[in-house]
């Protein structure tokens, strides 16, 4: 038994960006440490907070009286390095909007290098003694299990004479050895077979390297929301805001109104992007149907109304609504939500008719 550090990469739902964490595991080897290690991520109560969790890497402390655990390890150590770059440090790059693109994949090739310089060495002073290319050490002992998987057919046949050749150091075989596992398939007998469904903590292979094109959602996801928190960082606006007695006696026509959100549960309005509206059809002073009931378009998201002139403090004054760029928070919004943005927000019970009673009348929009 030894001791084994297993990697896992994450992206925090509570600050927005890629992460990493390792757990010290007890195992006889690393391949069993890789699946204890799920055990103990599930048992931490910070996997709540985390989502798209991967297994990127094991490392440990070598033997240094084996030559090959020695090697191994530091493969182990390098791929560590390159898995944080691809499932972490990339990814935080973008979402920061970084023009550190060409630094990274520097730092990339980098690791290959090392990677491959590695075996070369090792392929030198210990090749003839048995030792397996470092680089692909762990992938040959899934490679196998990858072999049974194909049912011992054609192509699996055609995958073991790969692992076989890759044993034996030659270098194409271990390059399609390492995409194999990189990219989740490869080219047997002139068919591309596709493995990604056996790698995962439940699968045969209990890791994924990189980050594929649908985990970028997570970067989508982390710039819209830094849209939206732009938005709610915009000053709240109270009642002191507006024109002194302009809610029941000022006409309403085209002007911009500051919602009094005192009246609503509902946390949407709560929101600053909810406060300003302005009347859509401002006819007899600003009322639209009988009562007072009239309707009214948010200015930041385009949502359409039904309501009182009591639910609004009044007109909001000339020269705070001047300090307002309206068309960047449009566009901001938009941005942020997409195009069908404001249909996505809108629960299926909500009332486009806010405020009024059962027996008011409803106005069609």
């Amino acid at each position: 038994m030894r001791d084994y550090y297993v990697h896992f990469s994450y992206y925090s739902e509570e600050w927005g960006n890629f992460d990493d964490i390792s757990y010290p595991v007890t195992a006889e080897t690393s391949f069993e440490a890789r699946e204890k290690a799920w055990l103990i991520c599930d048992q931490d109560s910070d996997t709540l907070f985390r989502k798209n969790i991967r297994q990127f890497a094991v490392t440990w402390k070598p033997n240094l009286l084996d030559a090959g655990d020695y090697f191994y390890s530091h493969a182990a150590d390098i791929k560590q390095a390159l898995g944080r770059l691809m499932n972490v440090a990339i990814p935080n790059d973008r979402i920061a909007n970084n023009e550190r693109q060409h630094q990274l994949d520097t730092e990339r090739c980098s690791h290959l290098s090392a990677l491959y310089t590695l075996d070369d060495v090792a392929k030198d002073l210990y090749a003839d003694k048995g030792i397996l290319p470092p680089s692909v050490h762990e992938e040959l002992h899934y490679a196998e299990k990858l072999y049974e998987h194909l049912d011992y057919g054609e192509k699996a046949e055609a995958l073991w004479e790969r692992i076989d050749r890759a044993r034996k150091w030659d270098r194409g075989a271990v390059y399609s050895i390492r995409d194999l596992f990189k990219d989740g398939y490869t080219t047997l007998c002139g068919e591309a077979v596709f493995f990604n469904e056996l790698f995962g903590r439940n699968g045969i292979y209990p890791v994924h390297n990189n980050l594929d094109e649908h985990d970028y959602m997570y970067i989508s996801r982390w710039n819209n929301r830094m849209k939206i928190d732009s938005l709610k960082r915009l000053p709240l606006l109270k009642e002191t805001d507006i024109i002194p007695n302009s809610a029941g006696n000022m006409s309403y026509d085209y002007q911009t109104l500051l919602l009094d959100r005192s009246n609503f549960a509902d946390d949407r309005f709560q929101a600053p992007e909810n406060m300003l509206w302005e009347p859509t059809d401002p006819t007899e002073n600003g009322e639209v149907t009988k009562d007072g009931i009239f309707t009214v378009r948010n200015i930041i998201t385009d949502e359409h109304i039904s309501t009182q002139r009591n639910f609004f403090f009044g007109v909001l004054r000339p020269d705070i609504a001047a300090t307002f760029d309206f068309d960047s928070l449009k566009n901001e919004y938009a941005l942020a939500y997409g195009e069908n943005g404001i249909k996505d927000r809108l629960a299926d019970d909500f009332s486009y008719d806010v405020g009024l009673d059962d027996d008011e009348d409803e106005l069609e929009l």
